[in-house]
């Protein structure tokens, strides 16, 4: 090229390293996949595809053989590339709570709640593991922890259900037949352990009787033998319904 009546003989090569950067910009070379965006949703769907047949191998009883289909699961995101980490960390999530149920089933308690501190570190939208969670803490009489969980299970989903859960895109993933109901009485044997029996005197819902109030409402606070009683009667209620569920 000459520019000024002067020649420039690299200006070919300057050109031809333009193009290279431009092509590797639009197809993403040097440390991209180079995957469309078709074929990355594409593996997308496919991962989230394999949850519901991890619960089902839950809902059939056969816990140990869950825990094998949710460890393939956190294996196959891993090894995927292209996924979106929002992507990836939601499925990763919701196999670890499936880990963490079926290992409650076992009755392996710090197997279980280890599987849901990482559910919840990789989405902490994810009621269910905070749900599970919460009922691992009661067990193990952490009745903190048990607020903690509770209260971010409900900020999550209000209308919390196990059994009826499904994602966005109508996939099934229910289990159980735990609701908003068993949750909120997790949180009032938890305040009733602290001793937060009642507020009787202003409308505070962080204590028992609240909680016990939003499952019965005609329940009213006497005392806390009656309050203990009242929690231990809805809770053998419930109990039946998620033996019949």
């Amino acid at each position: 090229m000459t520019v000024d009546g002067k020649n420039y003989p690299y200006s070919r090569a300057l050109l031809r390293a333009s193009a290279i950067i431009l092509t590797c910009a639009l197809v993403a070379c040097g440390g991209g996949t180079g995957l469309g965006p078709g074929e990355i949703q594409k593996r997308e769907e496919k991962l989230r595809e394999r949850l519901p047949i991890d619960w089902n191998s839950y809902n059939d009883n056969d816990y140990q053989g869950s825990i094998d289909f949710f460890i393939k699961t956190l294996q196959e995101a891993d090894a995927l590339e292209g996924i979106e980490l929002g992507v990836r960390n939601q499925v990763k999530a919701e196999a670890q709570s499936g880990i963490g149920w079926s290992f409650i089933r076992l009755q392996n308690l710090p197997a279980a709640a280890q599987a849901f501190g990482i559910a919840t570190q990789l989405d902490r939208t994810n009621a269910d593991a905070w749900v599970g969670w919460a009922g691992v803490a009661l067990a193990q009489r952490a009745y903190a922890d048990v607020l903690q969980y509770t209260n971010n299970a409900l900020e999550n989903d209000p209308d919390y259900n196990s059994a009826t859960r499904i994602d966005a895109a109508g996939r099934v993933l229910g289990h159980d037949a735990v609701d908003e109901r068993h949750v909120r009485l997790m949180l009032a044997e938890a305040y009733f352990q602290l001793g937060r029996y009642s507020a009787a005197d202003r409308p505070d819902p962080n204590n028992a009787a609240a909680q016990v109030r939003l499952v019965d409402r005609n329940f009213r606070y006497r005392d806390p033998g009656q309050l203990l009683e009242k929690i231990s009667e809805l809770s053998l209620e419930l109990q039946d319904l998620v033996s019949a569920g």
